[in-house]
């Protein structure tokens, strides 16, 4: 939807799941897609557009195209990569919003030769929370990040526009893109394992009944798993260290904890900061 809404760019949704691109068409029909987008001081601002085309057939979405964002969840990459490798276009560029950990792995080892001259771009997390109003139809974006990083592999590719600022243009003025001191940092940044801890402190003394309530992700926060994810982090920062000592040329500065990296990327959305739960929920 926002991408859509940019002058001069062009946008093919690709979508591989089951009959999703056929449903969402069919629910857009000649309408366009709205955005409602809920500005940092509350207000909304309403933005309407229609993608190109909508598909489930690489070979109609993958020609043409010289930036391909992936916005999919991570256990998809794979497919979508094996899926568009045949098709793609000298010097493109491959983003991951957000890439997790193994992204830059998957696009060398499965884009084949098309993929040599591809950039890789590999984002820290997504640039804000989405809500779903009617699929296919509207979403709600709940709030921007203040920031949000990522590494560029350039690996030969000469791209024809500058990277991180067709990037910023596409996704609008907010969050600000930065630019990580290389790939690894993006690895080892807490936002990457973030769910884990807080799926095993939600679920682990669960008798296997149904309950009463959804239970809430991050408002649900619990002391336990807060506990967790302070030792997970504080471990990935502790590594970072390491590499850093061993090897020097290796800049690993973006490493932070995950209270220091929640305190940056949501310094005016966050109410109580002191602590990591409280600052989660």
């Amino acid at each position: 939807g926002l991408a859509s809404s940019r002058r001069n760019v062009k946008v093919n949704v690709l979508s591989l799941f089951a009959d999703e691109a056929e449903r969402w068409r069919n629910t857009l029909g000649d309408n366009h897609f709205v955005v409602n987008f809920r500005e940092k001081d509350g207000t909304n601002q309403i933005i309407t557009s229609r993608p190109n085309m909508i598909t489930n057939d690489p070979s109609k979405a993958v020609p043409g195209c010289n930036l391909i964002i992936f916005t999919v969840p991570a256990f998809a990459h794979e497919g979508y990569f094996r899926a568009i490798a045949p098709y793609l276009e000298p010097n493109t560029v491959i983003v991951g919003l957000p890439s997790q950990p193994g992204f830059q792995f998957q696009c060398c080892d499965l884009l084949g030769i098309g993929g040599r001259t591809s950039a890789i771009v590999s984002f820290e997390s997504l640039p804000w929370a989405c809500r779903i109003g009617t699929f296919g139809r509207e979403v709600q974006v709940l709030g921007p990040k203040d920031t949000l990083a990522c590494a560029i592999i350039m690996r030969g590719c000469k791209p024809l526009f500058p990277i991180l600022k067709t990037i910023q243009y596409v996704i609008g003025k907010e969050p600000k893109l930065t630019l990580a001191a290389n790939y690894l940092s993006i690895n080892l940044l807490a936002d990457a394992v973030v769910h884990p801890p807080m799926m095993y402190g939600t679920w682990k003394d669960w008798d296997g009944k149904p309950v009463a309530e959804k239970p809430l992700f991050y408002q649900g926060l619990n002391e336990f798993s807060a506990n967790l994810l302070d030792k997970v982090s504080s471990e990935l920062v502790q590594t970072a260290k390491v590499i850093e000592q061993k090897y020097p040329e290796m800049n690993m500065k973006d490493v932070i904890h995950l209270f220091d990296w929640y305190k940056l990327n949501y310094k005016e959305s966050i109410k109580d900061m002191s602590n990591l739960r409280m600052a989660m929920k």
